[in-house]
């Protein structure tokens, strides 16, 4: 492979795609001076946009994913010995709210297609301890919602669904957003749309929507009246600013994400990878482009990483390991049992589809990864 005819420029750097709008929209905020959502009514504004965006009746907006995932289970009732299951194959902001409210996570494997929540490794962990599901809607694929929601009746469990990389994502032709009990988004500065930190979440049950707004300013309800112990999450004025022009151009940003993993596939469809794919009944927003490498090559994966940073692919691994291989899960009792999830990360590659990388950059990147990769299956 020729690679310094194809290599990537140097000092390349994706982030938001911001124009004007923004910039007169968080400048009308410094202006005014009104900063927080107390002084200003663009956190109302943006919380009411959003929510009637996904089709749920509230939204309560927080100043981080994180945040809202830790308000949802604090409103839920999840509390000390509680069990939750989540999946082995996700982000730490999933999981650590569970042990920060001294609850137990309960690791379950994931989908080998949409590495998403297994349903069925859900219903074989559950325990007489379990009172939540966290479903994440991994890389822009909505989880399973329509099974979880029924094991979740059955078995009288609160359905938490973690879409924090599918802003927008449908399933069975609905955005996500009002199909679990809470849902859960980060406005992160890599994600679909941004509000450079930040998150809500939705839902359609009132009493946890209170619960949510009064968890998210200190526990107080009234002005001097403490009900519960709650935390300081609230979202400015100047990151709401930044959502209510943001979410107006979200559909867009979509089809640009999707345009560039189509890009990749192309690229990369006539070798022997497992490719991200859709489910029949969901519309992916492709957060991220992740594929499988052969099995043969899971030994060189690293290598095979190395190689394409070194021709300046912005190439990265979500996820390296399960997420129980991590030292702050060391007191869990295993074995975790998630055979999936132990092959996903010794295979899995990610590539980035943000819509700040221009379509020609798109095109370069999915022709460097397919040159570099085909060396190693030769």
């Amino acid at each position: 492979m020729k690679s310094d005819s194809k290599r990537l420029p140097e000092g390349l750097r994706f982030g938001p795609l911001f124009d004007e709008a923004e910039v007169e929209m968080v400048s009308e905020v410094v202006r005014t001076g009104r900063l927080t959502q107390f002084s200003s009514d663009l956190v109302n504004e943006f919380e009411r946009a959003f929510a009637a965006y996904v089709g749920a009746p509230a939204g309560i907006a927080v100043n981080s994913g994180t945040a809202a995932l830790h308000t949802a289970l604090a409103a839920a009732g999840i509390g000390t010995g509680d069990e939750v299951i989540v999946p082995a194959f996700t982000f730490i902001g999933t999981v650590g709210p569970i042990l920060q409210q001294q609850a137990v996570p309960v690791f379950a494997d994931i989908d080998p297609q949409t590495f998403c929540l297994s349903v069925e490794d859900t219903a074989r962990k559950l325990t007489s301890k379990t009172k939540a599901i966290l479903a994440v809607d991994m890389f822009g694929h909505p989880a399973d919602l329509d099974p979880l929601r029924e094991l979740a009746a059955e078995h009288d469990l609160v359905l938490i669904e973690d879409a924090c990389q599918a802003h927008g994502a449908k399933y069975k032709g609905v955005r996500v957003g009002n199909l679990a009990d809470l849902t859960c988004y980060s406005f992160y500065e890599s994600k679909n749309m941004t509000t450079g930190e930040g998150g809500i979440i939705t839902t359609g049950n009132e009493r946890l929507a209170k619960l949510c707004r009064t968890i998210r300013h200190q526990g107080e309800e009234n002005w001097g009246i403490i009900k519960r112990l709650g935390f300081n999450y609230r979202m400015g004025a100047l990151q709401a600013a930044l959502g209510v022009v943001q979410l107006k151009k979200l559909d867009k940003f979509n089809e640009m994400r999707r345009e560039r993993a189509a890009i990749y596939t192309a690229a990369l469809s006539d070798l022997d990878l497992q490719l991200p794919g859709e489910s029949p009944d969901v519309w992916s927003v492709f957060h991220v482009y992740s594929f499988l490498l052969p099995n043969e090559l899971a030994g060189r994966r690293d290598e095979i990483v190395q190689r394409l940073r070194d021709e300046r692919v912005p190439v990265g691994v979500a996820y390296p390991r399960p997420l129980y291989a991590s030292p702050v899960f060391a007191s869990l009792e295993g074995p975790f049992d998630c055979p999936v999830t132990e092959d996903v990360c010794s295979r899995v590659i990610t590539l980035p589809t943000l819509q700040s990388i221009p379509v020609e950059t798109a095109e370069l990147i999915g022709e460097i990864t397919r040159d570099v990769v085909r060396e190693y299956m030769r």
